[in-house]
């Protein structure tokens, strides 16, 4: 066998050596490929698990929240810091049953539970103290949270609190549920608004001091005006615990309305123009109380028929130490002193 013909030999048996080596690598890579496939595919089995297990509770604990008041029921009084350790949170409003005029805390009604809204306070007490009656009571630290309360009214401002989750790459859970929310609706004495006036077709019910007296101008509504004339019991003990406004929305400024404000027993045809959103009245009843424990005073509204649908205001009793931190947050206005729609979103995932 000549030079030429033993490489020739040689020169096979390299190919066959190199083809088995590439099947053998391609073989490992294959090997590999299906093990690292088997594995991604366990590990998204068990991620689906995981969240479905993180939405269930998710959805069980905003329910928890929106439908009970908490444990104990007035949880959001309670200001001590080992006391919240006892505390399960809920921010279902549940109050007394009040007349139109009457003081929430003078009422003799039991209370209840009020369907789909949510209590402001309560909500701002979860907001101070989150981490711990959330995350730590509710979800026993085994997950991050957090909640943020979205009024559909943009004059009104959101509350956002708990983990921010925004920037976590894990899966996150959103529930999303449209509820009310109070806010400070429970402050207001007297509410005076489109649905009692009912546009033009309203009609005069209740009676007025001054329809009967012959020096005093009549308050019987004619083909342009409507007079709505309330009136209410003031208590100069209560001037010291709260301050006293008419609020009214934006709208007053241009609705043309006069109002009089005065003591049944020093009754007087004098009308002021309603173009103040926030009116100041302590001082009205200090003077007038000077010498007197109590009073009643009427409240008289001049609004033209135009107007009717859009006219709005109430009578509120603020806490006197509530009434300067809402001035500073510009919560002192009328929006905020009725009931509005919310979206509540709560998001959750694993720490």
């Amino acid at each position: 066998m000549n030079l030429k013909q033993r490489f020739e030999k040689d020169n096979y048996g390299l190919v066959y050596s190199t083809e088995l080596l590439l099947s053998i690598i391609i073989l490992f890579v294959i090997i590999a490929m299906v093990i690292n496939l088997s594995g991604v595919l366990n590990e998204k089995t068990l991620s689906v698990e995981e969240l479905s297990n993180l939405e269930k509770i998710s959805v069980e604990s905003s329910e928890l929240l929106l439908n009970n008041p908490g444990v104990p029921e007035d949880w959001e009084n309670i200001i001590e810091d080992d006391a919240s350790k006892n505390i399960i949170p809920g921010l279902a409003l549940k109050t007394k049953n009040v007349r139109n005029g009457e003081f929430r805390d003078e009422s003799a009604e039991s209370e209840e539970l009020v369907p789909n809204i949510i209590s402001y306070r309560k909500l701002l007490k979860l907001s101070s103290c989150y981490d711990d009656l959330v995350n730590k009571n509710l979800f026993n630290n085994s997950y991050k949270s957090s909640i943020a309360v979205y009024p559909l009214n943009p004059k009104l401002d959101s509350i956002v609190m708990g983990d921010d989750l925004s920037r976590t790459g894990k899966d996150v859970i959103v529930i999303n549920r449209t509820v009310k929310c109070d806010y400070l609706s429970g402050f207001v004495i007297y509410s005076f608004n489109d649905f009692e006036l009912e546009g033009e077709n309203y009609v005069k019910t209740e009676s007025c001091n001054h329809d009967n007296v012959w020096n005093l101008t009549s308050h019987e509504c004619d083909n342009n005006d409507f007079w709505l004339c309330r009136s209410f019991r003031i208590y100069k003990k209560s001037l010291e615990n709260y301050d006293f406004y008419l609020l009214s929305p934006d709208m007053i400024k241009t609705a043309d309305v006069y109002y009089t404000i005065e003591n049944l027993n020093k009754a007087s045809d004098k009308v002021y123009r309603l173009d103040d959103e926030v009116l100041e009245l302590d001082d009205f009843f200090l003077n007038d109380l000077e010498n007197a424990s109590s009073s009643i005073y009427t409240i008289h509204f001049k609004v033209p028929k135009r107007s009717a649908d859009e006219f709005k205001s109430a009578l509120v009793a603020v806490p006197t130490n509530m009434s300067e931190d809402l001035k500073n947050r510009n919560q002192l206005d009328y929006e905020y002193f009725t009931i509005q729609d919310v979206n509540f979103v709560m998001k959750t995932s694993y720490k």
